[in-house]
């Protein structure tokens, strides 16, 4: 084996934004460049994404991941089989260790091929599409998907990292042997929100259906209605963004809402330092990389409550009943106009977010894969 080990990360589930997995990876392989040789497998797209995490490593290309793919559930279904073929069927860069940013076929096909050469395989899995409710055409889709990608890990994988509890349960039932992580945050790099200023509220994620898109909206009309001078910064991109701009307007509260897209991560830690409460209504979460990057700037959460959030985050945050827009507005109106309220939360959320600080996380998983490539 080489001095320093090759290890090759595969973004090929890409859709046209960073995923809070995707995120994951690309801070931890940050510190293993000390240690080990990165490179990235990745749609084109990807590239100046990368490069902000992990600077100027090989990234190597493979697919397209078009804004059109990102919108269009069969179009995204097509190109991730055309991914997963071209992983199959293509030379793919030798290297000493694979690791799959998902547990989708595309990621897996290129973790096989390079497993077959002679790579340690490394998979994460984050939470399970087997476990959402739905009849969907997109949903159907990603549990048959998710179904082919999780057999092959099984098979091909020495290491699969899960990130909360119901995960790793719910892998060992399937024949895993899964070994726990945190996903972990640059804790050093936020910034504390100031206290006392104008209340703006954030809400950073993918704008997907399972991020309660349009509940938080809802939810928004209600808070405005108690905090008229209150304003709301909607951090992200995704297929729910048309939809979600036509109920703000048909709710009256579209010009009280800011939707800056997918930002930097500079811009995204001042959008939190600025803000007096973060809201995250979620329906599932395989960890909550953004509540607890909110809970990090010393920003006030109110959410759905969640096993995963209440097993990561327990009272640092305010929880609500799944699917109760009502009471989420309520605590999120609680946060913006309770000031002792909201300094206790604050500092119960600095606290518990310094316990997932990714060095930590980044070192302790590297040690689990060197540790399986030196065997």
């Amino acid at each position: 084996m080489r001095a320093r080990p090759r290890v090759l990360l595969t973004f090929l589930a890409w859709a046209g934004g960073l995923s809070g997995g995707d995120r994951h990876l690309l801070e931890v392989a940050a510190r293993w460049h000390e240690h080990v040789d990165v490179a990235v497998l990745a749609p084109p797209e990807a590239r100046d994404l990368v490069g902000s995490f992990v600077g100027d490593v090989p990234v190597h290309e493979l697919g397209s991941a078009g804004a059109r793919q990102a919108k269009l559930g069969p179009v995204l279904a097509l190109e991730y089989v055309r991914r997963a073929l071209r992983a199959t069927l293509r030379e793919l860069p030798p290297t000493d260790v694979v690791v799959a940013a998902s547990h989708f076929t595309p990621d897996v096909a290129a973790l096989r091929r390079l497993v077959r050469g002679g790579a340690l395989g490394v998979g994460y899995v984050y939470h399970l599409v087997s476990e959402r409710a739905g009849l969907g055409a997109r949903t159907l889709w990603s549990k048959a998907d998710e179904r082919v990608g999780l057999a092959l890990l099984r098979r091909h994988a020495d290491v699969v990292f899960a990130s909360n509890s119901a995960t790793a349960a719910a892998l060992g039932r399937r024949g895993f042997d899964p070994v726990p992580t945190a996903v972990g945050i640059d804790v050093s790099s936020f910034r504390r929100a100031a206290t006392g200023g104008p209340p703006q509220a954030a809400f950073v994620g993918r704008l997907v259906r399972s991020k309660g898109v349009s509940d938080a909206i809802r939810a928004w009309a209600a808070v405005r209605r108690a905090v008229p001078q209150a304003r709301l910064v909607l951090v992200g991109a995704g297929p729910e963004r048309a939809s979600a701009a036509r109920l703000a307007q048909d709710l009256g509260v579209a010009d009280t809402i800011e939707w800056p897209g997918f930002v930097s991560e500079d811009e995204k830690r001042r959008i939190l330092s600025e803000s007096r409460v973060f809201i995250a209504p979620s329906y599932e979460e395989g960890w909550g990389i953004s509540v607890c990057e909110a809970l990090a700037s010393g920003v006030p959460v109110v959410a759905y409550r969640l096993p995963t959030l209440d097993e990561l985050f327990d009272s640092a945050y305010l929880g609500a009943p799944l699917g109760d827009v009502e009471a989420l507005a309520e605590l999120a109106i609680r946060a913006l106009t309770e000031e002792e309220t909201a300094q206790s939360l604050a500092r119960r959320g600095v606290e518990t977010a310094a316990r997932y600080d990714v060095a930590r996380v980044a070192e302790a998983e590297l040690e689990v894969i060197l540790r399986r490539l030196g065997r």
